[in-house]
């Protein structure tokens, strides 16, 4: 068991609430038995004083024939008093026949108080709970009685009780020590087997597993470490596949520049239009290559949350036909029509609207790159809840093994055509992830040799809090 370790901190918790609980429960017994004790004794004294002198007022006995009659039968200790707090029968302790009781005693007695306490006889060594009983006959002060009973008795069941009360606690604490740390050892466990999964997780054992046995907030905790170590494991895969993709893309275009650049230089060309011919390549792979990191760059800026929105209200209609003009030319050289339907409504769209330009852009492009007749469709549709826009193309559609991937990092379905349009393979990652931050969604749906239709659904409203980071 580790000095600071879980299992111990959780054990000492728990048997301080079991003590805090325990020990001020066996004093308030102690003080209930106590009390109740005292409360019987107390009564019980008091009973026989007030006998005593029914005794002395209404038999019109005199203090002389009770004492012997009590002297026979009685096991307390009993003295008589006259008017001036003198003894007149009775010895115990410094309470003697002759001696006088203390002034301030008579004085209460002559007011009808009664006196009480304990008492430690040295002689005998006993403890003793003394009543002191005023006499009044016709409203006149006669004396009194003083009853003497011993306590001892008291005392010891006291001690025994105590004891008992001590031995009980001793008891309970060593099960309670025991039932405690096995409880804790047994809850502590499973954060135990974590702490060991997250180290081995850390090290770089990202295949660690932990075994959830329960559906509470440890089994919930278990099932977040699991995921934790599929995720990093999928990243690492992901982020090997993406340094890979990133040096095969950088060495293709860097490897176009300097083949032909060596060309130029060492003159090997023929023409004046050959030469134009290499150096076009050249510019066109240097775009490619910027194109490449920019994306890179948006790409991770979008990543890391570190794009700001610019939330604005965008008109809708106007928005659609600009897309329209900018993609126009594109499909005109390639001889498709772009067809545009807007099915609107008065609603205020807040969004951030270069970065929707951005994706729905990209949308379009990619449909006219892989689409060799027919046409090419942007429908807008402002429903209650949100507003869909919908590309559609009539090109060669995506086989369905490959409609999962096509938002990856990289994925091209037909490698030669995108090196030929300047494609990167990173178009729809970046749409999707721009998709997020503006709060929105994009959806595909694919049939091969007859088409290819994305919908990106947005809320009417956004704000900065609800973007994607």
């Amino acid at each position: 068991m580790k000095r600071n370790g879980i299992v111990l901190k959780l054990g000492l918790v728990i048997m301080a609430l079991f003590l805090s609980i325990l020990i001020p429960f066996a004093f308030l017994i102690d003080r209930i038995f106590l009390n109740v004790y005292s409360i019987y004794l107390n009564d019980n004294v008091k009973s026989i004083a007030q006998s005593l002198e029914v005794e002395w007022v209404e038999r019109d006995q005199s203090p002389e024939e009770i004492y012997q009659h009590l002297d026979l039968f009685f096991e307390h200790e009993v003295l008589f008093l006259n008017s001036n707090g003198h003894i007149t029968h009775g010895n115990i302790m410094e309470f003697n026949e002759g001696s006088h009781l203390p002034m301030d005693w008579v004085s209460r007695l002559q007011n009808g108080e009664t006196i009480e306490g304990e008492r430690f006889n040295a002689d005998s060594q006993e403890n003793f709970y003394y009543f002191v009983e005023p006499i009044f006959d016709n409203g006149a002060f006669e004396g009194g009685v003083m009853i003497f009973s011993s306590i001892d008795e008291l005392h010891n069941k006291m001690h025994n009780v105590r004891d008992w009360m001590i031995w009980a606690i001793v008891a309970t604490i060593l099960i309670a020590i025991g039932y405690t740390f096995f409880i804790v050892w047994y809850l502590s466990r499973p954060l135990v087997k974590m702490e060991k999964a997250t180290r081995e997780i850390a090290k770089g054992n990202l295949n660690t597993h932990v075994e959830v046995n329960s559906r509470d907030e440890l089994g919930s905790l278990g099932s977040a470490i699991n995921d934790l170590s599929v995720e990093l494991n999928n990243y690492r895969k992901t982020r090997s596949e993406f340094l890979a993709n990133i040096s095969h893309e950088l060495r293709t275009p860097t490897s176009y520049l300097s083949g032909y650049a060596k060309l130029i230089k060492e003159g090997k060309y023929e023409t004046p239009q050959e030469l134009g011919r290499y150096a076009s390549i050249i510019d066109g792979e240097a775009s490619r290559l910027a194109k490449l990191i920019q994306e890179l760059f948006d790409l991770s800026k979008m990543e890391e949350g570190e794009y700001a929105l610019q939330v604005q209200e965008v008109d809708i209609e106007d928005f659609v036909q600009t897309l329209q003009a900018k993609v126009n030319l594109k499909a005109t050289e390639k001889g498709l029509v772009v067809n545009v339907e807007f099915d609107g409504n008065d609603k205020a769209v807040l969004t951030d609207g270069m970065k929707l330009e951005q994706i729905l852009l990209n949308l379009l492009e990619n449909a006219i790159n892989y689409t060799e007749q027919g046409s090419v469709g942007l429908y807008v549709r402002m429903k209650e809840q949100n507003i869909e826009f919908i590309i559609e193309d009539t090109g060669a559609g995506i086989p369905e093994n490959d409609q999962s991937l096509i938002f990856d990092r990289f994925y091209r379905l037909d490698k030669s055509r995108s090196r030929a349009t300047g494609g990167t393979g990173l178009g729809l990652a970046i749409a999707a992830e721009l998709a997020k931050q503006i709060s929105g969604t994009i959806q595909m749906e694919s049939e091969e040799h007859k088409g290819t239709r994305f919908i990106v659904t947005l809320p009417y409203s956004i704000e900065k809090t609800d973007a994607y980071s």
